[in-house]
């Protein structure tokens, strides 16, 4: 038996495709599957209680849907495979483990998360973090008439860039401490993908021990439109004058000003510290 566990909101609200989609799938191979709503779940861990004898968890839904999940369900021991079947809007996570289409199980990569703590929060996360720049373009695509795509996640970041207004970041590693006057945005990534595909960490691979912190610094205002484009390629880490990469464990970062952050596209706001650690053990 699999438990189809579904966002009605993913996908600007056609993810009902996608789940007809992989339901005939699974009836041609003859599987039986029960289909839950999730936003209909009041109590997850009772659920995943009632639920621990299925074969597996299949998740149909974005980046959002995926972080609000591993939140509800930390610290709970889960016996069924838990598995995603692609659908939503920003897939980065996807996109990172190569997975373009059909089913794939996603629990090993679940074992061990990166925390990040702010206003007595902790979340775990499952791509990255922002502030700044990055944050005010998540949030006004979450609140934007447009549906979300690349095209308009590009048009929000220059809607945001015309807003923005760089501002003294302090940022403390295990072994070094930057101070930056005039930041863009700085992010914590676990992997290379934010934005619906936008290759900011490059080097960054969530199956080893290190985050990967990059800051775009020092910009002339008029010079930032033009470096925005090549984040998609991953080739923005040349321009070392504005663009600084980090590996580390564990790092604070300090804002003077309060600002917006994201994390796995769900937006913040008036944050002025964040923590992050990745700890293995």
């Amino acid at each position: 038996m699999d438990v189809i566990l579904f966002n009605p909101l993913s996908r600007n609200g056609k993810g009902q495709k996608s789940v007809e989609k992989l339901s005939k799938q699974l009836l041609k191979q003859k599987r039986e599957f029960r289909l839950v709503n999730i936003l209909e779940i009041t109590n997850i861990h009772d659920f995943i209680e009632e639920n621990q004898v299925v074969d597996r968890f299949i998740i149909i839904g974005g980046d959002g849907t995926l972080n609000k999940l591993i939140n509800e369900v930390k610290g709970k021991e889960i016996i069924p495979d838990i598995c995603l079947y692609r659908s939503g809007t920003g897939n980065d996570f996807a996109r990172s483990i190569k997975h373009k289409k059909g089913i794939v199980s996603i629990k090993e990569y679940l074992r061990v998360l990166p925390t990040v703590s702010f206003d007595d929060q902790e979340k775990y996360f499952l791509n990255g973090v922002g502030l700044g720049l990055d944050g005010l373009t998540v949030s006004k695509v979450n609140n934007s008439r447009f549906r979300k795509n690349k095209l308009n996640y590009f048009r929000h970041a220059l809607e945001a860039f015309r807003e923005h207004k760089p501002g003294k970041i302090t940022v403390d590693t295990e072994n070094q401490n930057i101070i930056v006057d005039k930041a863009w945005l700085v992010v914590v990534m676990n992997d290379k993908y934010l934005g619906g595909g936008m290759k900011i960490a490059p080097k960054a691979n969530r199956n080893n021990e290190m985050l990967n912190v990059v800051i775009v610094k020092d910009a002339p205002r008029y010079l930032v439109p033009f470096l925005m484009p090549t984040i998609y390629l991953g080739i923005h880490t040349m321009f070392k004058k504005y663009v600084k990469v980090i590996e580390t464990k564990e790092v604070t970062i300090t804002s003077l000003d309060s600002t917006f952050m994201q994390m796995d596209g769900e937006d913040y706001e008036n944050i002025n510290k964040i923590v992050v650690k990745k700890d293995n053990n």
